[in-house]
């Protein structure tokens, strides 16, 4: 497990227990109590420390639990809540669909579909060549037909790169592979904080995904841009609500992106930002020291003007890898539930703040009660965005369980 240093925690025994609490190196915990099948410790100091809790005195005793504790010192971020545009451009095109070319002599053409190519593959090159965009890819087979009657192309599917043979169809408007590209993805979410030390940013809380192949997106050039929202389509059971938002595009760049992860994305912003109701940076709690009860959302949902509203930590999984469902939450106030019908799409990265602290950012809503949610612990993204790489210190660990009816915000 990973704590700040002072956060006292306890270790559940599971078990009535009376014996011993042994640490490596001995004097970096101070034991507040035992008794019962719960331990209360403190750290002493930053580090690593390996515990093991024995069961009885002397030779007799018998180990009943062993963890490691990784100390480390307090982060503090200013949180999030500002709404923003996410302006992905992806290594490649995406295939989205496929069709029939006719060519100079009437006949009807299916090249991709004929050299193998599928909606959701992403075309990475021509001839070695690399494409960027539609019009590269126009190009480059265009250049390669006229010269050779052929084109080699370089695919990506399912985590393999693959050489294909395609033979371009000649039209009226030059020659053409009959396939309909995107080069891009872009959306509206929630900045979830930054750090003001290194610049660095966190969002979104989840992956961002194609909406049409459902496969994520690669980066190569990514933006976030100012973002107002100009409406609200409120959600109710079934059918999940939406922010409306809109943004003017690279000129409102506010940031760069240069991850897109299983909990947000990340990368630095341009300048730093501001929080009506958090003027100062606040302390991250890592997850260990996340509890179920009351808690406050940050969120945009008129314009660009932050507000917070009340929710309630149900449940705190303590997962064994990162993953945006380690939270349940559901709405409380009355006035977001009336305005909104809970949480709705574009909520994804509304940071989650209990005791003064950041825990975590929304990612997902239950279709079937749009008041409840998942979170993702902060500790996660601050994983995620390099922020906690200064101690040595990762979280590699399998998630067990499946969760079902959700939908990314």
């Amino acid at each position: 497990m990973r704590v700040s240093q002072g956060q006292a925690f306890d270790i559940d025994t599971r078990i009535p227990w009376q014996g011993a609490v042994l640490s490596d190196p001995s004097d970096s915990l101070l034991i507040n109590r035992a008794g019962g099948s719960s331990i209360s410790v403190t750290p002493a100091r930053p580090g690593r420390t390996e515990v093991e809790v024995r069961l009885g005195e002397g030779r007799l005793s018998i180990p009943v639990r062993r963890l490691v504790v990784d100390v480390v010192p307090e982060m503090r971020v200013v949180p999030g809540g500002h709404s923003i545009g996410i302006l992905l451009a992806s290594n490649g095109v995406c295939v989205m669909g496929l069709y029939p070319v006719i060519g100079v002599d009437g006949g009807r053409y299916l090249p991709a579909r004929d050299a193998g190519i599928r909606v959701g593959d992403v075309v990475l090159s021509v001839e070695g060549r690399p494409v960027a965009d539609s019009a590269d890819l126009e190009e480059l087979v265009s250049s390669a037909a006229r010269s050779r009657g052929q084109a080699t192309v370089r695919i990506a599917r399912a985590g393999r790169e693959i050489d294909l043979q395609i033979t371009p169809a000649q039209c009226e408007a030059g020659f053409r592979i009959g396939a309909y590209v995107r080069d891009n993805a872009a959306g509206v979410g929630t900045l979830t904080f930054w750090h003001a030390v290194s610049g660095r940013f966190g969002a979104l809380g989840h992956v961002v995904l194609d909406a049409q192949t459902g496969k994520e997106v690669g980066i190569t050039d990514g933006r976030i841009v100012s973002a107002r929202v100009t409406g609200i389509e409120s959600g109710g059971v079934g059918q999940p609500g939406e922010k409306i938002g809109a943004f003017a595009g690279a000129r409102d760049n506010i940031g760069v992106v240069d991850s897109n992860t299983s909990v947000g994305i990340y990368g630095t912003l341009a300048s730093g930002v501001d929080n009506p109701f958090y003027p100062e940076p606040i302390p991250v709690a890592l997850a260990s020291a996340v509890h179920e009860g009351p808690a406050e959302m940050l969120t945009v949902i008129s314009g660009t003007t932050i507000e917070r509203f009340a929710v309630e930590i149900v449940k705190v999984s303590r997962q064994s890898r990162p993953g945006g469902r380690g939270l349940v939450i559901r709405v409380t106030d009355p006035l977001l539930v009336e305005r909104t019908g809970g949480i709705v799409q574009g909520m994804s990265g509304s940071p989650l703040i209990q005791d003064g602290k950041l825990i975590g950012a929304v990612t997902h809503v239950f279709v079937s009660d749009p008041t409840r949610g998942y979170g993702v612990f902060a500790e996660y993204m601050l994983d995620a965005a390099g922020l906690l790489e200064k101690w040595g210190l990762t979280v590699e660990r399998p998630i067990h369980g499946r969760i079902r009816h959700i939908i990314l915000c």
